[in-house]
């Protein structure tokens, strides 16, 4: 398999080279609860255990994995990890210097590996691991959602690890361009020993992971932006640049 290198000349580089793509292609990109991440912060001092943290996020669009870079590294400054099928890590080796691990999701005994792997790295750390339990791009209404049991496998390795539910929803409002919106959630302690099995702890975090989208849902329906930040701004539309222009803003 091919293991994550953090690369401090790399996170720099593809900080930017994402965060320049996502202000060419959204308007705007909006993120609510960072706080929720700040016991995980680099520079951060700590008495308390160190215990790692699972991000498991919703996977409705192609920009999933490049926002989760630039607020990772760019906003956040957290240690992050996360996998990537190793058929692409193979094109693109330099996700690996941000952090990115190899794994083959159609097969069981290299995901295995490779669970293995992300918890021997992550344990008894504030390193950040980045899942995405659905496995797959799945259009963002589609209801129910589904997820895989491979997150319960991790915290099981773990044997505990806070968890996080994170959001993100693509719409089209009052700009030519999308926005972005990105939600995290609150974390929770998850221990093994807390549910009888598996497949009761993946539903918890489907059941936390849908509950968040949904709400997200009705923020972007209702333009309810309370509590969330601009973390990334593109360009202003045509038209408010022509009103401005004009005079008329």
């Amino acid at each position: 398999m091919i293991k994550a290198e953090h690369s401090p000349l790399w996170r720099k580089i593809l900080t930017w080279y994402f965060s320049r793509s996502l202000r060419k292609t959204f308007y705007r990109c909006l993120v609510k609860g960072e706080k929720h991440m700040l016991p995980w912060h680099l520079d951060k001092k700590h008495d308390e255990p160190a215990i790692p943290l699972i991000v498991y996020c919703s996977h409705g669009g192609w920009w999933d994995a490049a926002l989760a870079i630039a607020i990772t590294n760019g906003r956040l400054a957290v240690e992050s990890y996360g996998m990537m099928e190793e058929k692409q890590l193979k094109k693109y080796r330099f996700f690996a210097k941000v952090g990115m691990f190899s794994v083959h999701r159609s097969n069981a005994r290299s995901a295995i590996k490779s669970l293995k792997y992300a918890s021997e790295l992550i344990k008894d750390s504030r390193k950040v691991l980045w899942m995405f339990p659905q496995g797959e791009l799945i259009h963002q209404e589609l209801r129910p959602i589904q997820a895989y049991t491979g997150m319960a496998n991790m915290v099981g390795m773990l044997g505990r690890a806070w968890c996080v539910p994170v959001a993100i929803r693509y719409d089209f409002l009052y700009e030519q361009q999308p926005e972005a919106w990105l939600s995290i959630g609150e974390p929770e302690l998850i221990t093994a020993e807390a549910f009888p099995d598996k497949f009761s702890m993946t539903e918890h975090f489907r059941i936390r992971l849908t509950e968040l989208m949904d709400e997200v849902r009705a923020d972007v329906m209702e333009n309810r932006k309370t509590g969330y930040e601009v973390f990334l701004q593109g360009k202003t539309s045509v038209e408010k640049r022509w009103d401005s222009v004009r005079g008329m803003e």
